[in-house]
């Protein structure tokens, strides 16, 4: 009496395709969720990063304008007369030390944000800073050196100014990776 021995130590073909194919769902599932993941933390990445550059910079323009005596910048009224476009730029007396008559300009260049820190003065008395529109007793303007020119933000695409009765306003774009931050703000100069 002897019974025939089945062998039930392996797998069928129909397990083995069974198993393969839960496996590689469940992987592409998980890969597809952090695929997800991964894209939703660098969007939100590259916005923290340009929100911080515009806020940075925003801090420092407004601090110099209200400490600026002087805006030599000819700014339009408004921000949409097609005849008086938007100034991109924007000069002013540098307000931090008064013994010296030094001026601040903010400008593009390329995407980056600009400082620079210049002042005027005369071939006869070349370490005594004057007014940017002063003139000598023969009549000739001062000439201009730059005593500093550095990047204080990143990622600008846009920056422009307008405003009237000492209300400055100011609009900056920023994009970074096709994610992009705008922002606007009102900052009331010193001598309004």
């Amino acid at each position: 009496m002897n019974k025939p021995i089945k062998n039930t130590a392996g797998f069928t073909l129909l397990e083995i395709i069974v198993s393969i194919s839960l496996f590689t769902i469940i992987i592409i599932l998980v890969s597809n969720v952090f695929l997800v993941t991964q894209n939703a933390y660098n969007k939100n990445s590259n916005i923290a990063e340009l929100t911080q550059n515009a806020r940075v910079s925003l801090d420092r323009i407004s601090r110099e304008l209200r400490q600026s005596s002087n805006i030599i910048t000819a700014l339009p009224a408004t921000d949409n007369d097609p005849s008086n476009p938007l100034a991109n730029q924007i000069s002013l007396q540098d307000g931090h030390d008064v013994s010296q008559i030094t001026y601040l300009r903010y400008y593009l260049d390329g995407t980056n944000l600009m400082r620079e820190h210049k002042a005027y003065y005369f071939i006869q008395e070349p370490s005594v800073y004057v007014a940017y529109n002063a003139l000598d007793q023969g009549g000739a303007a001062p000439m201009e050196t730059i005593i500093d020119n550095r990047v204080v933000g990143e990622y600008f695409t846009e920056l422009n100014f307008w405003g009237a009765n000492g209300l400055i306003n100011i609009s900056l774009n920023l994009t970074k990776n096709q994610n992009a931050f705008s922002i606007k703000t009102s900052i009331f100069s010193r001598n309004r």
